[in-house]
């Protein structure tokens, strides 16, 4: 996958490289023709939101999971209008969800090994009905702190992806606890002689496309206003995140932009 992620152009941004130019179907066949073989070393692909940004700034194992993917993926377009303010920019937003959406059909129609780690059974049932042979594993509720838990879910996870042959590794769990599962399997996995999956961390992107979440309008993604139809759906739960929390935002945008050279003399008339 190297070889052919090299000729995908990026932007170093918020200490990741975001994929800037190119379209969900041409990422798609990136992946397609890297998992069609058994491959080696780590291999992943993370899209990170404004929310995983924020969580980077105190998270050095989270921030190391992005710094270190194969693919990165910019999903929410205060990230794409924020590449544009300091002269960065990246062509459009892609979403986790729709590169699921996109990706896993075809999984399922070819039949390519695969293990998804669920978060309900719901997303389990759904999934295999389309994928009758793949592996599913669904966790009992963990704190990220529990290291006995964690070790154990890792432990289950590499058995079953070398039982099957994975050729993908499907992570449909919330943040904190999909970044830390990566950054524990990357240690299993960065042997490059070792038989290893994509790692793809999808979080709610299985719920998306099951139906058993309801994304917001195209409307509301384009203008980037999918966080509040999340925040009325979920106000509880999301308040914190998107009221408080990603507020943060704001600070690490103003700090890379201070990092920014000065343009061109030819360019300030302009």
């Amino acid at each position: 996958m190297a070889a052919l992620i090299a000729a995908l152009p990026t932007q170093a941004l918020f200490g990741c490289a975001f994929v800037s130019e190119t379209t969900m179907a041409a990422i798609v066949e990136v992946l397609l023709a890297d998992g069609s073989a058994r491959s080696t070393g780590w291999r992943s692909v993370v899209t990170p939101n404004v929310d995983h940004l924020v969580r980077y700034e105190h998270d050095e194992r989270a921030a190391d999971v992005a710094r270190q993917a194969s693919l990165t993926l910019p999903d929410g377009m205060p990230i794409v209008w924020a590449s544009r303010l300091l002269r960065r920019p990246l062509a459009r937003r892609l979403a986790g969800s729709d590169l699921f959406a996109e990706l896993w059909p075809v999984l399922a129609q070819r039949s390519i090994p695969c293990v998804v780690v669920a978060a309900t059974t719901e997303v389990a049932d759904g999934l295999r009905a389309e994928h009758p042979d793949l592996r599913v594993l669904v966790p009992p509720q963990f704190s990220v702190s529990d290291d006995d838990v964690v070790e154990r879910l890792v432990e289950d996870i590499v058995a079953q992806c070398a039982d099957v042959g994975a050729r993908f590794l499907f992570v449909g769990l919330s943040m904190p606890k999909h970044h830390l599962l990566a950054s524990r399997l990357a240690e299993r996995w960065s042997n490059p002689t070792q038989a290893s999956p994509v790692v793809l961390l999808v979080g709610a992107a299985t719920d998306f496309y099951l139906g058993l979440a309801v994304r917001a309008p195209q409307w509301m993604q384009r203008a980037g206003l999918e966080w509040a139809h999340r925040l009325a759906r979920d106000p509880r739960r999301m308040v914190r995140r998107y009221l408080v929390d990603d507020l943060r935002f704001a600070g690490i945008v103003w700090r890379e932009w201070r990092r920014l050279p000065p343009e061109p003399p030819s360019r300030r008339g302009q």
